[in-house]
């Protein structure tokens, strides 16, 4: 009998590309320790890698990822690596380009792991929503510090009070995702990493990093200020399971 394959997969091509697949499809790629423990492996595996100018980061035709897992949350687990954070990712600090490819759904702590990447290629069909007010949960590993930053803080306040579906086309309106692909995600976002992986290294990791210094002076203040309403919030959460 085969082993099953682990929850998360790497591959690294020959043109400068590097694939880092979520893998848990039977959860719906729900984010647990494990998971985030090779979102970092990988990550840094890439980075560390000189022939490697490009990440996309992806899930399955169906899903990109529900979120955290709430299972392995009722039981005391908390998917954080430090000092990247949930998932393995959110407060990572990678020099090489990194792009979500999200084909399917992108909930909660799925939508915020995308808002981590540098670029956001979404399938037409793809849905995003942050359920976390609903389960006496708070968007706090970008929902409330990187969105907010990015689009208009009223669409955003919208989107993270209601937790309503939103749909790729009004994302990429409201500027929270780089472009919209008519097929595969995944393949959109390799044609990209290719376009990237083919351009001055040099070059676009500077642009990379004056472009994330400026946002960075919006988000890290509030990473800072809401940790307390997160702490309240996630000791009071448990009525709601």
């Amino acid at each position: 009998m085969n082993d099953p394959l682990p929850p998360v997969l790497y591959e690294r091509h020959d043109d400068g590309v590097a694939v880092i697949t979520l893998n848990r499809p039977e959860k719906k790629n729900a984010i647990n320790l494990e998971m985030a423990r090779l979102i970092q492996t990988y990550l840094q595996q890439a980075e560390q890698d000189d022939a490697i100018r490009a990440i996309v980061l992806t899930g399955h035709p169906e899903v990109f990822s529900a979120g955290m897992d709430i299972k392995a949350f009722r039981q005391g687990e908390l998917p954080v690596v430090e000092p990247e954070g949930f998932g393995g990712i959110v407060h990572a600090q990678l020099v090489k380009i990194l792009i979500a490819a999200v084909d399917g759904m992108a909930f909660g702590g799925g939508f915020e792991i995308a808002l981590a990447c540098d670029l956001i290629v979404a399938n037409r069909s793809a849905r995003f929503s942050f359920p976390e007010t609903g389960l006496g949960l708070i968007a706090a590993q970008g929902g409330c510090s990187r969105l907010p930053a990015r689009i208009s803080p009223y669409v955003a306040l919208d989107w993270l009070l209601t937790g309503r579906l939103i749909t790729a086309e009004e994302a990429w309106q409201h500027g929270a995702i780089s472009r919209i692909s008519e097929g595969s995600a995944r393949e959109e976002a390799l044609s990209v990493a290719r376009q990237i992986a083919h351009k001055s290294p040099l070059a676009s990791q500077a642009v990379k990093a004056i472009v994330r210094h400026g946002l960075t002076q919006h988000e890290a203040p509030t990473f800072d200020y809401q940790q307390a309403w997160v702490e309240q919030a996630r000791h009071a959460a448990t009525k709601f399971f």
